[in-house]
């Protein structure tokens, strides 16, 4: 996603030559969060209209071979946020809010549009971030109740089936939790409810063995790679944003590319597992929000590989990985 002339837009970068082409220049509408799945051929992403409420966003998905796009949700009094892809690209799994229920995780048949509620929840509670298993048969998502005292727990849910605690602790904020590549822990961020620095862990899918990972003093954003037992994380303990490479319990860790200057957020795996892309902004701008256009002018999508070299740096955030174009 990139901010140009106050259009806020999708483009696709082409890794070989850097050549760049828009994917979606719409100045009345405002795309975010592309998500590409190979086994559709689809791109899913959230659009709202340039400049409205933030709670009417929808799922649209493009065919960039022909340029056609189409909703996946029409919901002007709904939000859908946080989506992912199943395995096999059939279906995709979303957080909302708005409506009837007042909040949840739903999931929507990509081909047809049908949807199924997998969590409901009342007006001031949230579901947020789905992922899905390896195997497509479960997901992992947060939960936080109306008048949690700024905590979030960890719930798996699976279509046809009550939605079951992976693990409650009032006393900590977890997030961002994503499945490890053989499916059998999960592996997340979180924070103390009452203060204190961040920390990565992973829990087995059963809520047992509960593991705090990488302990360099303030850690979060953990992704699993898709091809080996390693992670990326990004840790503030030197001041600044950096990202690490660990193996799957935190031992090994190495800083990828250093830059005091800069802080870098946001690890995304390629599916080879052999580079990551990132978010690198100033360090005197911190993080970027969209809400906050002037904190995004500055933002730049870096792309590195295992070994920390750079292989792209241009403007904009929000990436995913995709085939290039011919």
């Amino acid at each position: 996603m990139r901010i140009a002339a106050g259009s806020q837009d999708l483009w696709q970068v082409r890794l070989a030559d850097r050549a760049e082409r828009a994917l979606a220049r719409t100045p009345a509408r405002a795309e975010s969060w592309p998500l590409w799945s190979q086994a559709a051929g689809l791109l899913l992403f959230e659009a709202s209209e340039a400049g409205g409420p933030e709670v009417a966003s929808d799922l649209w998905l493009l065919d960039p071979a022909s340029g056609g796009e189409w909703p996946l949700t029409r919901t002007p009094a709904r939000a859908e946020r946080w989506a992912a892809w199943s395995p096999d690209g059939r279906r995709v799994a979303y957080a909302f809010w708005g409506g009837e229920p007042a909040a949840g995780i739903a999931l929507a048949d990509a081909a047809g549009g049908a949807v199924e509620i997998l969590a409901a929840a009342g007006a001031g509670d949230s579901w947020l971030r789905p992922a899905f298993s390896p195997d497509g048969a479960q997901l992992v998502a947060q939960r936080r109740a109306k008048g949690a005292r700024g905590d979030t727990d960890l719930w798996l849910l699976a279509a046809g089936a009550a939605p079951r605690p992976l693990l409650r602790d009032p006393a900590w904020f977890d997030w961002r939790a994503q499945f490890s590549r053989d499916g059998r822990r999960v592996f997340f961020s979180r924070r103390p409810v009452g203060g204190g620095p961040h920390q990565v862990a992973s829990v087995a899918v059963d809520g047992g063995d509960l593991r705090r990972l990488a302990a360099f003093g303030d850690d979060h954003s953990v992704t699993p790679s898709p091809t080996r037992d390693e992670i990326a994380f990004v840790s503030e303990s030197q001041g600044t944003s950096d990202v690490f490479l660990a193996g799957p319990g935190g031992e090994g860790a190495r800083p990828l590319a250093p830059t005091p200057d800069w802080s870098e957020l946001a690890p995304r795996w390629s599916p080879d597992g052999e580079r990551i892309a990132l978010i690198a902004t100033p360090a005197a701008v911190g993080t970027p929000r969209l809400r906050k256009p002037e904190s995004l002018r500055a933002t730049r999508l870096r792309v590195l590989d295992r070994q920390g070299h750079l292989l792209l740096d241009t403007p904009g955030l929000m990436a995913d990985w995709m085939p290039p174009w011919p």
